[in-house]
């Protein structure tokens, strides 16, 4: 009798050792989430031309930059607002970005970025934006 329930106890063990490791994803559940493009601006949570300040940060180098410009701002968010975003969550984890963004207004943040992830969510590589960030992170003094 001992001898059964040592058999039927390792069994069980190995079953539940088996089917735990065949758990598809250890990410968290990323349900809804579609890879429908939408524009920069939707991921704003309001009117993304009430940004009154914006910090760049190199990821080349960790320099900070930061605008209050607002000609500048403006200029740079005419640019961005339409472009494509596709979040993306499978996209791996990167190593290292170009440049990290974040916009505020009236001193509180509201959107952040990088060329691979808008509000800390996975995107899609968007090199018009890495191209625009660029162009940005140049033209703050």
């Amino acid at each position: 009798m001992r001898r059964y329930s040592f058999i039927v106890l390792m069994i069980t063990t190995v079953m539940i050792l088996i089917l735990s490791g065949c758990q598809s994803s250890m990410k968290p559940d990323q349900v809804g989430v579609s890879k429908v493009p939408k524009k920069l601006h939707t991921f704003y949570p309001g009117d993304i031309t009430q940004v009154d300040s914006i910090e760049m940060m190199s990821g080349s180098d960790g320099t900070k930059k930061v605008t209050t410009d607002q000609v500048l701002i403006q200029e740079w968010i005419e640019k961005v607002r339409d472009l494509k975003i596709v979040l993306d969550p499978d996209e791996e984890d990167a190593t290292g970005v170009l440049f990290h963004v974040t916009m505020f207004e009236q001193g509180k943040e509201v959107l952040y970025m990088t060329p691979t992830h808008m509000n800390h969510q996975p995107i899609e590589p968007q090199l018009e934006l890495a191209d625009r960030l660029s162009e940005l992170y140049d033209a703050i003094e």
